[in-house]
């Protein structure tokens, strides 16, 4: 005789019943909102009895009672994950819930599935839940480094590659990173990494629409150029190497793809990754110089990286954990389409820039 496995949990049982372990038929029960009857022997036949019945089923024989309990069962899971992009899933499991009659020949399966897979679904959607309200609460600079470390990657269960194949589990993944990276936007907005966030924000378009490039232009952004070293640093070196003899240059005429600049830390280097910079620039007669440019990026994740990257920033402790992981779980939200990739160009106007 062969094993018989439950087919919510998979554990394996001995007793008369051909779906259910005791334990998950009473969880079932409680699930579902029946009360378990007492007096009754078969409590598996019985559950899905009265599952037809809340259904208006009646006369259906064994093979269409169970198979109505598996799909009604599988809606209540899912009506039980805050998954925002589940709905279309929904609406063909109750399809194939009501074209289920004493009078139809076939079951039909629009969607496939198993119960055991979408029981997995529902506990991890349990787990992500409270790991994100754990992750809202955390006040991340008085977090030890390994502490936090260990919560992000506590996270990567949700960016799962092998989940995309099966439209259930990649509708249910899919919103769970779509939440995490809006957290992690809210995040930003909060820890003064603002040109971050908005980029990150822009990324996020709903399911199956694509995002616009995006300009930005603000105060906000020209005071981190003018506070980040790689740019000063790189003004410097463009200036004394095209402007030193004619006090102006247009960059255009000497680099055509611009000129590569990578941020050392802080929100330009969460923002951008693989920025190129243009700038025309004329001295003024105080030394000063006026700049007029701009920094383009496409905003994508595509290549894994690893700490060692990120070791030589000296900025703060967990830059480079956030900066490596983050961007880790990027690369896998942009397989799956939550993450989308687009051109940003940020423009700066500086009409007394001292070279530093």
């Amino acid at each position: 005789m062969s094993e018989k496995r439950c087919i919510i949990c998979n554990k394996p049982y001995n007793y008369h019943y051909l779906m259910f372990g005791r334990g998950c038929l009473d969880n079932l029960y409680e699930l579902l909102g029946f009360s378990k009857p007492l007096k009754i022997l078969n409590k598996e036949n019985y559950l899905c009895t009265r599952i037809a019945w809340r259904n208006h089923k009646f006369f259906l024989n064994r093979n269409k009672k169970r198979e109505l309990a598996k799909k009604y069962i599988a809606l209540n899971y899912l009506n039980k994950m805050n998954c925002k992009f589940l709905e279309d899933i929904k609406e063909k499991i109750a399809k194939d819930i009501d074209g289920i009659t004493m009078f139809s020949k076939n079951i039909v399966d629009t969607i496939s599935f198993t119960l055991n897979d979408i029981y997995k679904l529902f506990n991890c959607t349990q787990k992500f839940e409270k790991l994100i309200e754990e992750f809202q609460n955390i006040r991340w600079e008085e977090v030890d480094k390994k502490i936090a470390e260990n919560f992000i990657k506590s996270m990567s269960f949700i960016f799962d590659l092998t989940k995309k194949s099966n439209p259930i589990s990649y509708a249910v993944f899919y919103s769970m990173q779509y939440t995490f990276w809006q957290v992690v936007v809210i995040g930003g907005f909060l820890t003064d990494k603002s040109v971050s966030a908005k980029l990150l924000s822009n990324s996020l378009t709903l399911f199956g629409q694509e995002p616009e490039d995006l300009t930005i232009e603000d105060k906000v952004t020209e005071e981190l150029l003018i506070e980040s070293i790689a740019f000063n640093d790189k003004i410097k070196e463009l200036t004394e190497k095209y402007g030193k003899e004619t006090g102006k240059f247009d960059l255009r005429d000497y680099e055509k793809d611009g000129v590569p600049l990578r941020f050392e830390g802080g929100d330009l280097l969460y923002a951008l990754h693989k920025a190129t910079m243009f700038v025309k620039a004329l001295k003024n007669e105080d030394g000063t110089w006026r700049l007029e440019g701009e920094i383009n990026d496409t905003y994508d994740f595509t290549e894994f990286k690893n700490l060692k990257e990120y070791a030589d920033n000296k900025e703060a402790i967990l830059t480079d954990i956030f900066s490596t992981i983050l961007n880790n779980f990027g690369v896998a939200s942009s397989e799956y389409g939550v993450i989308k990739t687009y051109e940003v160009k940020i423009k700066f106007n500086f009409s007394n820039y001292e070279i530093k």
